[in-house]
């Protein structure tokens, strides 16, 4: 029996003998529901079908795009969400909005507000979840509704780009909860080839600063900004865009990236150790692109003078030895430690000026020369990490201008920084290499075409 005939049947005239209304009733709605199922199914299968198509077409149309920064339709798992949504504040005439400024207390903000003492006090014996607003800072907005009698009907306040803070008060009183936005993690790329500067391409490429500066520490290891650099590098990122309720938030991690660096391929894969949850950057083969050393201590400025056994001193006047090397930069640019290790020395040190000497393990010691001045927290005989900032540039002692004279001994011995060959941290251990594998092979597949296709459009323009 088709479903036109069902219909037909079930809606014949009641005055027709042997028949029952209400059992024919029942049976259409029965009818009705499985119909709806159906049709419900046949749905989702198409969007799911959709989907797929969406993510296969999303690798292939890459060529017709430009070589510069876009979204795929990869995503990457997204980080749990709460499905409830915030009070939305611009279309309610009476929230007051309250800006925090330098010496306020969220009693003088309520007095502004003309919110009476007593619902302070109401609000802070809410319970943990009110601790929040005892830490307010410059800046912060506290969005809030009183009556005309200066009872507090509602509160919401931002404690970070993830969770917020509700106060509503019903029959019984104030309440408060904890909400989270909804996060989306989505992966996107960028492309490009280099001019002059590493920031200008990435620029050219839509990259934010931030995500340039995590791009240079990612291949810091291999890589010397400073010097290495040439016309024609290339580079292409996948990184995450962070989402909240649907607007873009910022940018996230770069989870796989691609540097061609004077011909040579350099290759990261981000993978969170299983068993520790150690995050770090490895090669498709397994292996840590962390070094024991960075390749530089200043990000981004200019090699003015190399390790060199006879050179002109600019105050002295006459031949030395010039057993490291110098970076030029601007008076107060961050000097960083290129290695866990310990401060053996801080202090003046004749023609060095003020320094900072760091041993690493048994070894490896680095030396930090012409400082303008320290990082207050490193004093003599703590420990740094690789990284950190122990100092700014300045000219201080036998100095023509700002710069860093950074000396590299093993054993004792000077080495050029630029051109020795730095240890290499653990690769991926054994156990977690099928892990590895699996988590990252889809992460080189999109290298492959992104790559190829970025490269095929700089040729083409």
């Amino acid at each position: 029996m088709n479903y036109n005939t069902f219909i037909n049947k079930d809606f014949r005239k009641r005055s027709q003998p042997g028949r029952h209304p209400r059992l024919r009733w029942a049976l259409f709605a029965a009818g009705s529901v499985v119909l709806g199922v159906v049709l419900a199914n046949t749905s989702n299968n198409t969007e799911a079908d959709d989907s797929l198509l969406s993510t296969s077409a999303a690798l292939e149309n890459i060529s017709k795009n430009t070589a510069s920064s876009k979204s795929l339709q990869l995503n990457i798992p997204a980080s749990s969400a709460n499905s409830h949504r915030p009070v939305d504040l611009a279309n309610e005439a009476e929230w007051t909005t309250l800006t925090v400024k330098r010496g306020d207390s969220l009693s003088a903000l309520f007095d502004k507000a003309k919110i009476k003492p007593a619902q302070l006090i109401e609000v802070m014996n809410l319970g943990k979840d009110t601790r929040f607003l005892t830490r307010i800072h410059p800046g912060d907005k506290i969005n809030v509704i009183a009556d005309k009698n200066g009872q507090l009907q509602a509160l919401n306040y931002e404690i970070d780009s993830v969770r917020y803070l509700e106060i509503n008060r019903i029959s019984t009183g104030l309440t408060a909860e904890i909400h989270k936005h909804n996060i989306e993690k989505r992966s996107a790329y960028a492309a490009g080839e280099i001019e002059s500067s590493l920031f200008l391409a990435s620029q050219k490429a839509g990259m934010s600063n931030n995500l340039t500066m995590e791009l240079a520490n990612v291949f810091g290891w291999d890589i010397d900004f400073a010097l290495d650099i040439r016309k024609g590098d290339r580079f292409t990122v996948i990184y995450e865009e962070i989402f909240r309720d649907g607007e873009k938030l910022k940018d996230g991690n770069i989870v796989a990236a691609e540097f061609i660096n004077q011909g040579k391929i350099f290759r990261a894969l981000r993978y969170i150790n299983p068993t520790t949850g150690n995050i770090g950057y490895y090669s498709p083969e397994g292996l840590s692109l962390r070094k024991a050393f960075l390749r530089s201590p200043v990000r981004f400025s200019r090699i003015s003078s190399g390790f060199s056994t006879r050179r002109y001193h600019p105050i002295l006047h006459k031949f030395r030895s010039h057993k490291g090397v110098d970076y030029a930069a601007g008076r107060g640019t961050p000097i960083r430690a290129s290695g866990d290790g310990k401060v053996i020395y801080k202090g003046k040190k004749g023609g060095y000026g003020k320094t900072i000497i760091l041993k690493h393990g048994s070894r490896y010691t680095t030396l930090y020369a012409h400082m303008s001045n320290y990082n207050r927290k490193v004093r003599s005989g703590s420990r740094v990490k690789q990284g950190q900032v122990i100092g700014y540039i300045g000219s201080t002692g036998l100095a023509s201008g700002p710069h860093l004279h950074y000396e590299f001994r093993i054993n004792g011995v000077h080495r050029n920084p630029l051109r020795v060959k730095f240890p290499s941290t653990k690769p991926i251990p054994k156990r977690h290499r099928d892990n590895f594998e699996l988590t990252t092979q889809g992460y080189v597949a999109q290298l492959d075409v992104l790559s190829r296709n970025a490269l095929a459009l700089l040729n083409k323009n």
